[in-house]
């Protein structure tokens, strides 16, 4: 990578990977990401009310890690000493990625309108930009700039049902600016990952070890949680679906899916995959709160996944 001087790593591809294949697996792999992480979106604001934002986040965690630890844990025991080297680059892909990023989305998402948190969340390509200029001074070219503008267009189309004037009207509050910090951490969280060498961790081992150190950031804000609301959340099947769905899908699924894909093309190129999102919300909405479909809808779509064919064409080998 340009102006890169950490050693070749899991997700920072040599220019022969990006081929036509790995770039076509890449795009399954990010659609997939994105499509768990859209359903997790829809979940969220679905049981805003039933379960408090961050008991719904430690426990989603604890979860999955309960499901990962039986895969990886003699891998974590043998590399012990790797994880002790690179113990702050783990905390700090804890922190973004798991400890801030989904809890402060839960926390919007008890304050802010869905078109807000859309619009903000569609940012989050850009910001993986921002990061990946700042961390590693990596430039994005016209063609990747280029996809990220028409996709966001498509988001903005669907967002503004179609309406230009809802977007000069739209109000942002508070919450919008808590969905905003979770976007700068994600776009932190896809650069980084790329900073920790080849052949440290399996993936399996690695998305392990950043739930873990996630963690044990997340339990004392769970425990100021109660003590400062004494909300807890309900022992009843929803709750219990509404966790399983965030820790298998929206964290074990989404979480090996982007980081397989982001390990294949880079954050730059990965970044424009997740306007999908608000697409597969969307479709999900209408599926199953029986939403009706409107021209707008096509239209973003068209534009969405036109944004991501652009971004998703394999660069000429030099």
């Amino acid at each position: 990578m340009p102006g890169s001087r950490h050693p070749q790593s899991l997700a920072a591809p040599s220019r022969p990977a990006e081929s036509q294949p790995a770039w076509r697996r890449a795009a399954l792999l990010l659609a997939l990401a994105a499509l768990f992480w859209a359903g997790n979106f829809v979940m969220g604001r679905a049981v805003r009310g039933e379960i408090p934002p961050v008991a719904l986040a430690f426990w989603r965690w604890l979860v999955a890690a309960a499901v990962l630890l039986p895969f990886t844990g003699r891998e974590l025991l043998a590399r012990r000493g790797a994880l002790r080297r690179h113990a702050l680059l783990l905390a700090a892909l804890g922190l973004s990625g798991v400890g801030s990023f989904n809890t402060l989305s839960y926390i919007a998402l008890t304050g802010t309108e869905a078109i807000n948190a859309m619009l903000v969340i569609s940012l989050t390509p850009l910001a993986i930009l921002v990061a990946a200029f700042l961390i590693d001074r990596e430039r994005p070219d016209a063609r990747r700039l280029a996809a990220l503008a028409v996709s966001l267009a498509g988001v903005a189309t669907i967002a503004a049902r179609g309406d230009p004037a809802a977007l000069v009207a739209l109000r942002l509050n508070p919450a919008d600016g808590i969905v905003l910090l979770a976007v700068l951490g994600w776009g932190i969280y896809s650069v980084l990952l790329r900073r920790i060498p080849r052949g440290t961790l399996s993936p399996l081992g690695l998305l392990t070890a950043t739930v873990l150190f996630g963690l044990a950031l997340l339990l004392p804000s769970w425990l100021a949680e109660i003590a400062l609301t004494g909300a807890m959340p309900r022992a009843d099947l929803p709750t219990a679906l509404a966790v399983l769905y965030a820790a298998l899908a929206a964290s074990i699924g989404a979480y090996l899916c982007w980081n397989g894909g982001v390990a294949l093309i880079g954050p730059a190129a990965s970044g424009p995959f997740l306007h999908l999102q608000p697409l597969f919300g969307t479709a999900l909405a209408m599926l199953l709160l029986g939403e009706v479909p409107h021209g707008f809808h096509a239209a973003g779509f068209a534009l969405v996944l036109a944004g991501v064919a652009l971004a998703g064409r394999a660069p000429a080998r030099r």
